[in-house]
């Protein structure tokens, strides 16, 4: 590793944060999160996430939290889940979710422009294609949520921040 990477790698951790390193319970469900261990010189230690890793996992943490439901920071977490539950047309319960994302992405002071919100619910395939994994999503009732967006330190990432209960 040069000397540029390293310096690249250190202004990440700095300006991108760290934390705790958490993964799904039950992977495929996102209901809830667990700590990890990893195997250190001195026995087991907590593993950690930084840089570009740290900013995914927090957005993703944000996207399953409703909104208010911390009682140590009421205003983390993602908005759009109240719309799920409002009776209105589909299409304007996946505008309010974009809405939200776009918001918990806009509170985060790590991300520097947002690039593109994408609701997948496999109704449109690729190129008017319908596959088996656009069949099942669509049988699954979820809306899976991928975006796109710049950080503060130049990183372009794309992330799949999770599932939705679709409509």
């Amino acid at each position: 590793m040069d000397r540029t990477e390293r310096e690249r790698q250190a202004a990440q951790r700095r300006y991108l944060g760290w934390g705790l390193a958490f993964e799904p319970t039950m992977p495929g469900v996102d209901l809830a999160r667990d700590i990890v261990f990893d195997d250190g010189p001195d026995g087991r230690v907590l593993a950690l996430v930084a840089g570009t890793d740290n900013v995914a996992q927090s957005l993703a943490v944000a996207l399953t939290t409703l909104r208010g439901s911390n009682v140590f920071d009421a205003t983390f977490g993602f908005d759009g889940l109240n719309a799920l539950a409002e009776q209105i047309e589909p299409n304007l319960i996946r505008e309010q979710v974009r809405i939200g994302i776009i918001t918990l992405l806009d509170r985060d002071p790590r991300v520097r422009k947002i690039v593109d919100v994408n609701l997948d619910d496999g109704r449109l395939g690729a190129n008017g294609t319908d596959d088996a994994a656009k069949a099942a999503l669509r049988a699954s009732r979820t809306l899976q949520v991928q975006v796109q967006f710049e950080t503060i330190t130049d990183d372009r990432l794309s992330v799949h921040l999770g599932e939705l209960p679709s409509v």
